[in-house]
């Protein structure tokens, strides 16, 4: 469990840091390969949006039939199907299979996950520690996203250290300050806040305002309350900076997370 294996630890000090993405660099969501095969592999076709597993002997793998979206394709999650075209969906599908598991980062998991809203990613080895990351398109979702909980924070390094289902309704999140641009060039743009109960897999829009005009920098700081906009124990903060017709530019969102004393 790494440094999260020191529960004390991780109270005290927990996150407290920036998440800061551009245009295709927010993570849809992550998957590792947890079957027993000697390697597993994931494939995303940007024009059709199938999501393909393969698994077995090292560079000869087939597709693991313990997914299927659709009942008649082996090992693809076709997000063209009725039952696989929200990326809470796909990451339900992908969860019931035994050898795979999945977590959404900078996404909702009512947000359609239809042809084009991942980018490609030729076949790719998820037989690692912290898995694979598989980007949003921004131009396909216009939105760029920012989750705020341990396992954002983890995902921005490269790694997490706590089983994605483990400990998480035990921490409350914090949101320090939203640095959006939005070069969005025609429509509207918004920042919304939303609010993720970890347990229920619930999410609600809690707040919404308009963007900076196009090309201009628009701060939204809370510095002036030391905690903050803090939320209930369990639950998480999605930053979303959307553009009607067109989404491009970078968002930067400052918070934190923690465990308060006593959960333990």
């Amino acid at each position: 469990m790494g440094r999260w294996s020191d529960l004390a630890l991780a109270k005290e000090l927990g996150y407290r840091k920036p998440r800061y993405v551009i245009d295709d660099t927010d993570i849809g969501l992550i998957v590792k390969y947890i079957g027993s095969q000697a390697s597993g592999t994931v494939t995303v076709t940007v024009t059709t949006g199938d999501i393909t597993f393969k698994h077995g002997v090292l560079a000869s793998e087939v597709v693991d039939p313990t997914i299927d979206s659709g009942g008649d394709d082996d090992g693809v999650i076709d997000v063209s199907d009725a039952n696989a075209n929200t990326f809470g969906e796909v990451v339900d599908l992908i969860n019931a299979s035994p050898n795979w598991e999945a977590f959404l980062v900078d996404a909702l998991r009512a947000d359609a996950s239809t042809p084009g809203q991942l980018l490609t990613k030729s076949a790719t080895q998820a037989k690692l520690a912290y898995g694979i990351k598989l980007f949003k398109d921004t131009s396909a979702c216009l939105n760029l996203s920012v989750l705020l909980n341990p396992i954002a924070f983890e995902a921005e390094l490269g790694e997490y250290g706590v089983p994605f289902d483990t400990y998480y309704n035990s921490f409350v999140t914090q949101l320090f300050a939203i640095l959006s641009l939005n070069t969005y060039g025609s429509g509207t743009s918004k920042i919304q806040i939303y609010e993720i109960d970890i347990d229920d897999d619930t999410e609600s829009k809690i707040a919404e305002w308009a963007g900076g005009a196009t090309t201009v920098a628009q701060l939204d700081n809370w510095f002036k309350d030391i905690d903050g906009m803090k939320s209930s124990i369990g639950k998480a903060f999605l930053v979303r900076m959307i553009g009607s017709a067109a989404c491009t530019g970078s968002l930067g969102v400052f918070g934190g997370a923690y465990c308060p004393s006593g959960l333990y």
